[in-house]
């Protein structure tokens, strides 16, 4: 905060604090100039959401946007017809970019055109191959995917998995819905790093603990008492390893399957969910991802004040926690 000297007349300081008060409005004009982003989130009750919403916020804040929150809570239509009401009333709101964590990737690419045809710069918080075509297509618009290394996400599952279980075994993955790129990239790691040496069985869930303990707790009543039981149980996020390891308590007191202690990884890696889980001893890793909406934000900016465009692809580091090689049978 800049000060005044001492001994200044009253005179002098009414007309510098009138002419701090214009400038004051002037970069407020200026703030409000960059228009408005609109965030449309997968749910409100995911922890990762929740931080692409807070980090979305803060950046938005900082690049002087406007920002317009929503919620598809998973239900693919709803998240289209939310972005559609949006891109209708974007001379209103004066949208300028859509950013979208998608329940479902095959509904999006119609409403990605519209968008662009409507001048709107779209920014893909997930993984979705879809968008390279839509990105040559429109020059003009920034039409691009800011995301966590998906396939690198799989492959730490698969150093975790050979860490805490060995060279050979059975695992149980739990995934995110596969009609999502980015569940489909995860478990293409997973099997890239496990090769041949371990049998995978794949269930699959929509991203919700419930979900996950649901598909976990049909798989244990159907197994047979002598079936070979997985060394190891891979959560494709930390909510989902949650459900997995209510179901494996459960099935350990209701059929007596020595699955309770069964090592557990996830994914997203919060450092208030993810990594205090780990802290507690309930699950033994999780993979540490940033949220995309920060630098998605950014890259808007850069192209609304540079005109610089970004790639289809940015790529963000995701890493272990703890590291590997600090993860012991």
């Amino acid at each position: 905060m800049n000060t005044l000297p001492l001994g200044i007349a009253g005179g002098r300081v009414q007309k510098i604090a009138n002419s701090h008060r214009r400038k004051t409005r002037f970069c407020a004009k200026m703030v409000l100039m960059l228009g408005t982003i609109g965030l449309f989130l997968r749910s409100n009750d995911n922890d990762y959401q929740q931080r692409l919403k807070e980090v979305g916020l803060r950046e938005a804040k900082r690049q002087g946007f406007d920002i317009v929150l929503e919620s598809a809570q998973n239900d693919p239509t709803r998240q289209v017809e939310q972005i559609r009401a949006a891109i209708a009333n974007a001379p209103t709101t004066k949208l300028t970019a859509i950013l979208v964590s998608s329940v479902r990737d095959d509904v999006l690419p119609d409403v990605v055109r519209e968008a662009a045809e409507a001048g709107l710069d779209w920014a893909l918080l997930n993984e979705g191959t879809f968008i390279d075509a839509i990105h040559d297509q429109y020059p003009s618009q920034a039409i691009f995917v800011v995301s966590p290394d998906q396939l690198e996400i799989g492959r730490i599952h698969g150093r975790q998995v050979r860490a805490l279980v060995g060279s050979t075994g059975k695992v149980l993955c739990v995934t995110g819905p596969l009609t999502t790129v980015m569940a489909q990239q995860r478990l293409d790691g997973l099997k890239e790093i496990l090769a041949g040496d371990f049998s995978l069985i794949e269930l699959n869930a929509d991203w919700t603990s419930e979900r996950a303990r649901m598909a976990v707790e049909r798989w244990a009543g159907e197994l047979a008492t002598d079936a070979e039981l997985p060394g190891m149980f891979v959560a494709h996020n930390d909510e989902m390893a949650l459900g997995v390891r209510q179901a494996l308590r459960d099935a350990a007191s209701q059929r007596d399957l020595p699955l309770a202690t069964a090592p557990i990884t996830g994914c997203d890696g919060a450092q208030t969910f993810g990594q205090r889980l780990v802290r507690e001893g309930r699950i033994k890793a999780t993979v540490i991802m940033p949220p995309a909406s920060g630098a998605a934000i950014e890259w808007i900016a850069r192209i609304r004040t540079r005109g610089e465009r970004p790639p289809v692809r940015v790529l963000q580091p995701v890493t272990s926690f703890p590291n590997v090689s600090g993860l012991k049978r």
